[in-house]
């Protein structure tokens, strides 16, 4: 199979880069090539969504993939206050502009955005297990694909959209049995009277716990560090020039990832801090080191200050990291030296790792900086590969 451009993963991020091409230089979609194991969009990000019985974003109404920033409100409406308006939107499926968009509303709307572009027809329900640089006698570059179903595809450019991340376990937590990483949790087992420790102070940590104590548990949150209330992941500032210059002026990529792990601790927005608050939830902050284990008589045991719990289940809502190193294909690059800081890629200001090989997402954040993971970080990624990166030919490669 030949294309233009092979894009790996079809997630919010794919989806953003690929309709913002589209709007700038309408071209022909048989020129591109989506490989996703799932075979459909976005189907990671709604089962996580699903299973953490997420209701609401919490990114704002104007970040969604499509091209124009007031797409998704100008299609949903507008309300004043995300407090006052909550209860309507869960059923109207907005929360205005600047606030956040319900979960049903932001997939309806990328539904309609895919079927409009036509993208369904150009996935492919396999996976990526290479990518090999090829040069023609000519010196022009180009990428062999390398698929597990055994075929290959042959592409100008490659743009990695994939979720490669790895689960963040704290030292002293020990996953196993009814000591689980949030991913794998199972809301619906949940049984009325259980005890529940959920670890950690962002927002997975207080979504699941509210949702285990909704359902009868009794639920302690335990947080490593201080209590953090922020409406936003990621603040607003590091998707305008006032934060990114300074950071794109330091030039040790080291520094850099500290910046972005500095910046990315644990917070959870205030509508649910509140719901918190109210709630029967045992809450403790600053609680240090947390450590958690399946004892083979004891069952379940949490433990932090010098004090240890028996519960029915832990909960280590510690998060991920994006790693590169968890990818086969994206190992193999930097074993060939394609450069990196402990799993994360040092990118060009194009988001260029390779001549033709493209990365953005979570994995991008060394250039885009911390709000590369989140939908901002999504239209700023296509707004640098619509102008300065990767360009869909109309001519010279055949559709597929």
């Amino acid at each position: 199979m030949d294309v233009d451009t092979v894009v790996v993963g079809a997630g919010p991020h794919a989806l953003t880069v690929l309709a913002r091409w589209l709007y700038e230089q309408p071209f022909d979609v048989r020129r591109v090539a989506v490989v996703e194991p799932a075979g459909d969009w976005m189907t990671t990000w709604r089962a996580g969504f699903a299973r953490q019985r997420i209701d609401v974003l919490r990114s704002p109404g104007v970040h969604h993939p499509a091209p124009d920033d007031m797409a998704f409100v100008n299609a949903h409406g507008n309300w004043p206050t995300f407090e006052a308006a909550r209860a309507a939107a869960l059923c109207s499926g907005s929360v205005g502009p600047l606030q956040r968009p319900t979960t049903a509303a932001f997939w309806h709307f990328c539904r309609q955005l895919i079927e409009q572009t036509e993208l369904n027809d150009r996935l492919l329900p396999t996976t990526v297990v290479s990518a090999v640089a090829v040069r023609d006698r000519y010196g022009t570059s180009s990428w062999e694909v390398k698929l597990d179903d055994g075929s290959t595809i042959s592409a100008r450019q490659v743009v990695w959209a994939g979720n490669t991340r790895v689960r963040r376990v704290p030292a002293g937590v020990q996953l196993g049995g009814a000591v689980q990483h949030s991913n794998d949790v199972d809301l619906a087992a949940v049984g009325v009277g259980e005890r529940i420790a959920v670890i950690g102070g962002g927002q997975t940590a207080g979504q699941l716990a509210l949702r285990a104590a909704q359902r009868g548990a009794a639920v302690t949150l335990i947080s490593r560090g201080p209590r953090r209330v922020a409406d936003l992941d990621v603040d607003a500032g590091w998707l305008m020039e006032d934060h990114l210059a300074p950071f794109r002026a330091t030039l040790d990529p080291e520094e850099r990832r500290r910046v972005v792990e500095q910046v990315q601790c644990g917070s959870m927005t205030s509508d649910l801090d509140l719901e918190l608050r109210q709630s029967q939830i045992a809450r403790v902050a600053s609680a240090g080191d947390v450590m958690a284990r399946t004892d083979p008589d004891r069952g379940p045991v949490v433990g932090f200050a010098g004090v240890e719990c028996e519960v029915d289940r832990v909960w280590a809502a510690t998060g991920s990291v994006p790693d590169l190193r968890v990818a086969p294909t994206l190992a193999g690059l930097a074993a060939s030296g394609a450069p990196h800081i402990n799993g994360w890629p040092v990118l060009d200001d194009a988001l260029q790792w390779r001549d033709g090989f493209y990365v953005v997402g979570a994995l991008a954040a060394l250039t885009l900086g911390p709000a590369a993971g989140n939908l901002g970080g999504a239209r700023a990624a296509a707004d640098i590969l619509a102008h300065r990166g990767p360009k869909a030919c109309r001519t010279g490669v055949s559709t597929c």
